[in-house]
């Protein structure tokens, strides 16, 4: 409440260079602001009850902590257990949100606050009211919660004396200096984490003593100018009335390292390439030449003695039968989001598939359950689930040289919060289905024992799918997660990538960290620059349904679907400083993977169109013909 800023920053993916960091805030819309953005601002000072307000103490310093008395005129219709309190008025001042409220009979609460130790900011017009002595108003307000309550004024008030020692902000010796920050260390690398100091005034307070601050801003150039600006710009949005006023605090220097880049690594030749996320299309490593993929309503065992096509019509009625809903179109087939299989052979003896359904128990509202089937698809069953985990609890396949895993998460009621993503329960076969145990994670069979954790199904248009990545440094009896990166988005692509030299090397479309290094068996990572690719703005991922960016078994980076005004497939080759369009391929052909993963499995791409289909058709690609 004294306004001090004490924050970490991760450093983004920027190019070297000298950089300012500051706080940005955008204030709350009240009275005149609020209605000149078209909100109706209710009449009168009051909605709702009236209410006597007294505080104790009556007077003090800055950040006296002090206990307020409310008597309401009559009862309310409920209690409410929080409620919002003002410093120097409500239409104006500063809002104490969501303070808790101690009823201690039907018409009487008290509360507590902390009042102001740093200057703050007032609307109507938007200023910084300095930390001076007098007398301010404490008020109370939307206790009667009406529409609009929030912009009217307030239910009830009483007047604090605050007694300002001289020298209280030294900070602040001029308004339109009154702020301060530092970075600590000066100078960093994209993905390094500095720390932020410094003072600002007060915007708003969450309760009755923490301050809300709305976002630290990174601008390229030295700090210049005064340390408070104050911006506001006419709105774009024509759906939008008004004006964007935007709030910046401090100007502390960072100066920004260049980091390795691409070309730096030289020649790389991946000896394992494992995708994030659920894959419709699977290579056991066993069955050379065989691939499996899978969509709404089929699957398909590709191999050198022709396809076979396995059933799923009784899938959707057996996922009934289990308690889960469908979805997709009432009507439609089960949807099948990954597939593998096991057992040498010209078929294999098991196919495993996983399909999307409304599960049993807990968020997210889509999961996936794991169903096999070993005669062609005419019948199927669950895989089994191990003991502490729940059937929609299904987390991924993996290939463990003859091996088949089955990963599942732990049940959220046998672990804790940290171990139910972390360590999955993973069941095992090597015989086609025959024989099922319980197993830890192997680690994996080429590179660093590093790996993704399990898959947590989400809606992309939302918050999305993610995963972690893992590692492991007792071969596989327990895992850890990096400190980071520890999320991974898997609405788009992302890969883990074993190098012969005992790096890896991790993709992730979605971040604007696109590439990262670690060298040492996954437990730190490093930022590797990339050459700016066209319609892909520096310092930001190309986003949840834009471009996609995978690693070749070649080594080369491949860029498919939107990026910018384009489509084209752009490729970047092992020491390579500069994109260059993928030949010989038709416009038809790279437009077709605008909307989908490219999967790389079995030296092809394979993708599925996008369409209204509902069994979209599958394509693919001889990686050997991709040229720059």
């Amino acid at each position: 409440m004294n306004g001090a800023i004490s924050s970490c920053l991760r450093v983004g993916a920027l190019a070297g260079g000298t950089y300012s960091v500051v706080l940005n805030q955008i204030p709350l819309l009240k009275g005149q602001a609020a209605a000149a953005k078209g909100l109706k601002v209710p009449s009168g000072s009051a909605v709702g009850p009236q209410v006597k307000l007294s505080v104790s103490p009556k007077s003090g310093k800055p950040g006296t902590k002090v206990v307020v008395t409310a008597v309401l005129s009559a009862p309310l219709s409920r209690e409410l257990a929080h409620g919002n309190l003002c410093w120097d008025s409500c239409r104006r001042g500063l809002e104490y949100s969501g303070v808790n409220l101690k009823w201690t009979s039907p018409t009487t609460f008290e509360t507590t606050m902390v009042v102001p130790g740093a200057p703050w900011i007032t609307v109507d017009p938007v200023r910084i009211s300095p930390l001076i002595s007098g007398s301010y108003p404490i008020s109370i307000q939307c206790l009667g919660v009406t529409k609009g309550c929030g912009l009217g004024g307030s239910e009830g008030s009483t007047s604090f004396h605050l007694s300002v020692p001289k020298g209280s902000t030294p900070w602040c010796g001029t308004l339109s200096n009154c702020a301060f920050l530092s970075t600590s260390p000066g100078a960093a690398l994209p993905g390094d984490v500095v720390k932020v100091t410094g003072y600002a005034p007060l915007l708003s307070v969450i309760g009755s003593d923490h301050p809300f601050v709305f976002q630290l801003k990174v601008n390229p150039g030295a700090p210049a100018g005064s340390e408070v600006k104050i911006e506001t710009k006419s709105n774009a949005k024509r759906s939008i009335k008004g004006s964007i006023t935007n709030l910046y605090f401090g100007h502390a220097q960072l100066k920004v390292q260049p980091p390795p880049t691409f070309a730096s690594l030289g020649k790389i030749t991946p000896t394992a390439l494992l995708t994030g996320g659920l894959s419709q299309v699977a290579s056991d490593p066993t069955n050379p030449g065989q691939i499996d993929w899978c969509s709404h309503g089929v699957i398909k065992v590709m191999g050198t003695s022709g396809t076979k096509t396995i059933s799923t019509a009784p899938v959707g009625e057996l996922l009934k039968q289990l308690g889960f809903g469908l979805t997709g179109t009432p009507g439609s087939p089960a949807n099948c989001t990954a597939v593998a299989s096991n057992g040498t052979g010209v078929t294999p003896k098991v196919v495993v598939a996983a399909f999307s359904v409304a599960p049993q128990k807990y968020a997210p509202p889509v999961a996936d359950v794991a169903l096999m089937t070993k005669n062609k698809g005419v019948t199927w069953q669950p895989v089994p689930v191990p003991k502490g985990a729940s059937m929609d609890g299904f987390g991924g396949f993996r290939y463990q040289g003859n091996l088949l895993e089955v990963l599942f998460r732990r049940d959220y009621s046998a672990s804790s919060a940290s171990s139910i993503y972390v360590n999955p329960l993973v069941e095992v076969t090597s015989d086609g289905g025959s024989s099922w145990s319980v197993q830890n994670l192997y680690c994996p069979m080429t590179g660093p024992c590093v790996t993704f954790g399990l898959f947590s199904n989400g809606n992309c248009a939302g918050l999305g799918s993610s995963q972690s990545v893992i590692y492991s440094t007792d071969n596989g009896q327990s895992w850890i997660q990096p400190h980071w990166p520890k999320i991974v988005r898997t609405c788009s692509e992302s890969q883990l990538v074993a190098l012969p030299n005992g790096q890896e090397l991790f993709v992730e479309s979605e971040s604007q960290y696109l590439l990262r290094l670690s060298s040492d068996c996954g437990k730190t990572w490093s930022d590797i620059c990339i050459p700016p690719l066209g319609g892909i703005q520096p310092g930001y991922g190309f986003g949840r349904g834009g471009a996609n960016l995978l690693m070749l078994p070649s080594g080369s980076l491949l860029v498919t679907g939107q990026h910018g005004n384009s489509h084209n497939w752009e490729l970047l080759q092992p020491r390579s400083t500069k994109w260059c369009s993928v030949s010989g391929l038709s416009s038809g052909v790279q437009r077709s993977a605008i909307y989908g993963s490219v999967y790389a499995a079995g030296g092809k791409l394979w993708w599925f169109t996008a369409s209204n289909n509902p069994v979209p058709s599958v394509n693919q690609l001889n990686i050997s013909s991709l040229h720059g």
